[in-house]
């Protein structure tokens, strides 16, 4: 039947042949199946669907007109099978027969100076491999067998294809190929318009494989193992129009140079492992601003509460985005801000207790010295506060105690109101002179003394008089326990910066008492 498959074809012009599902069984198809058609002019060939265990070196002998050649579901092919057909512009070579075992040989493609376009599918590399060469007219190139493509074979494939302008890789392992190797071998590719990469096992792209792919306009990285995507890898391709990342593991994708991509207007990503954080916010800002197509849409996969959202639309708080610079500034000036505040509430609020406790601190440093008396005015060691339901205890004790006995010489002059104020001046002048010409000014504190308005007038008088003389010169004393929160502001600031007597009960606990404020009136006030 086979030998009389092509009678009456013989020097006849054929445009097109196709044997194809004719459920052929060829155990060897060599230029004698082909015999029928010497002398014929054949341009095109397909042979599909059948079953053909080897094909010879000398097959095509007699077709050495071919242009188109397809052929599949074949055992065998021998080295040189392809050399006589130097006018052949398309070969398709596909799904190699599982069940022979041919001896591993090297089919020598290097002699069609005229393809243009070549087709390899499913063709294991241990059945046989191709030697490419220098295939000048070489435009299309789809490569996609089941395996590791390894160095030698992408080397050998790619090296000499300068004119590719379109390059299928599918459905291969290249992961075992070193990134230097292939950023070497795409830098080649400089007049490549179209590229696939689909099913390839990529993990990454290595910087630099994409440089001079400066006209390519699709790009297909389909169902790879992406996870990041560092966009720098695409920074010279200003052509690309189309960009296929779906069914990758990519988490995050860099938008530093997708930005600058002002040709691109459609790409996929759906069904990746985006995690919508805040490094993502610069690629959802240019997704929301291009003029890209995202063919399915762009769902976030995580973190859980944002899963499912369109990438267009997430929002995170600024508070865990913002940079950290940027919160650190304003928590700090914030904080200076609040710092301040309270610094010049205090010191409204304490103005006489800053004062008051400088005036101390000064003391402390800046002796004072006595000046002697002048005139013939009365001089007194301390003016004596007091409200006139204590007047018993200030005759009876203090003065006994102060002004009739000796402590080690220790006498002194007291000045009290119902004894020493000039009957006829008005009491204020009183009170202002007699300051004036002590040394000291105690104070008698008890529940009336609070309650009494001269009393307060007093306190206030010696207080400016600290102020304007510089000097510290306030003793006080507690006849009573009286709580601080009945105490009036301006007598518990001066508490807290002069050290003041309590009176009570027992021999031993009030001869302690004289003692301290002896000492008190007879040491010298100091100057600020």
């Amino acid at each position: 039947m086979i030998s009389n498959l092509f009678a009456g074809l013989q020097n006849a012009t054929i445009q097109a042949l196709h044997l194809n599902f004719l459920n052929l069984l060829v155990p060897v198809m060599d230029q004698a199946f082909f015999h029928g058609l010497r002398h014929t002019i054949l341009y095109n060939l397909e042979i599909v669907g059948n079953y053909i265990q080897l094909i010879t070196a000398d097959a095509f002998v007699h077709l050495a007109t071919i242009r188109y050649l397809a052929l599949d579901n074949f055992g065998a092919i021998e080295n040189d099978t392809f050399c006589i057909l130097p006018q052949l512009r398309r070969l398709i070579l596909k799904d190699a027969l599982r069940n022979i075992k041919p001896k591993h040989n090297t089919v020598n493609l290097n002699k069609l100076h005229y393809l243009q376009s070549l087709t390899i599918k499913n063709i294991q590399d241990f059945r046989m491999s191709f030697k490419f060469g220098r295939l000048n007219k070489l435009r299309a190139l789809t490569y996609t067998n089941p395996g590791k493509l390894n160095k030698t074979i992408l080397t050998n494939m790619i090296s000499g294809l300068t004119s590719l302008t379109t390059l299928n890789v599918y459905n291969m392992y290249l992961g075992y190929i070193p990134d230097t190797t292939l950023v070497q071998c795409f830098q080649k590719l400089k007049k490549l318009n179209r590229l696939f990469l689909a099913t390839v096992n990529l993990e990454t792209l290595p910087d630099g494989i994409f440089d001079n792919m400066r006209r390519v306009y699709y790009l297909n990285l389909f169902n790879n193992r992406l996870v990041y995507l560092n966009s720098a890898v695409f920074r010279n391709m200003k052509s690309l129009v189309t960009l296929i990342l779906s069914q990758n593991r990519l988490v995050y994708i860099d938008a530093t140079y997708l930005i600058t991509l002002k040709n691109l207007k459609n790409l996929a990503l759906k069904k990746n492992n985006i995690k919508c954080n805040c490094d993502l916010r610069p690629f959802r800002d240019w997704l929301n601003h291009a003029a890209s197509t995202l063919n399915g849409g762009i769902l976030c996969n995580s973190p859980p509460s944002l899963k499912g959202t369109p990438i267009t639309s997430y929002e995170t708080l600024w508070i865990d985005c913002d940079n950290h610079v940027v919160i650190v500034i304003v928590i700090s000036v914030t904080l200076l801000l609040i710092l301040v505040l309270i610094i010049a509430f205090a010191v409204v609020y304490f103005w006489w207790d800053i004062k008051y406790f400088w005036i101390v601190r000064r003391s402390k440093r800046n002796g004072y010295e006595h000046l002697p008396d002048v005139g013939n005015d009365e001089h007194y060691d301390a003016f004596v506060s007091y409200n006139h339901e204590d007047s018993h205890w200030v005759r009876t004790k203090l003065l006994v105690n102060l002004e009739n006995e000796d402590f080690n010489s220790l006498r002194f002059k007291l000045c009290l109101h119902e004894r020493d104020f000039i009957p006829g001046a008005f009491i204020a002048d009183n009170i202002v002179n007699n300051m004036d010409r002590s040394d000291k000014m105690v104070f008698i504190i008890s529940h009336s003394f609070l309650n009494s308005s001269w009393c307060s007038y007093e306190l206030d008088v010696a207080q400016q008089k600290v102020m304007d003389d510089k000097q510290n010169m306030i003793i006080l004393v507690f006849l009573e326990r009286i709580p601080k929160r009945e105490l009036p502001r301006k007598l518990k600031r001066i508490m807290r910066h002069v050290t003041y007597l309590d009176w009570v009960e027992g021999d031993r606990a009030r001869d302690i008492f004289w003692k301290k404020l002896k000492i008190a009136l007879h040491s010298k006030h100091e100057e600020y």
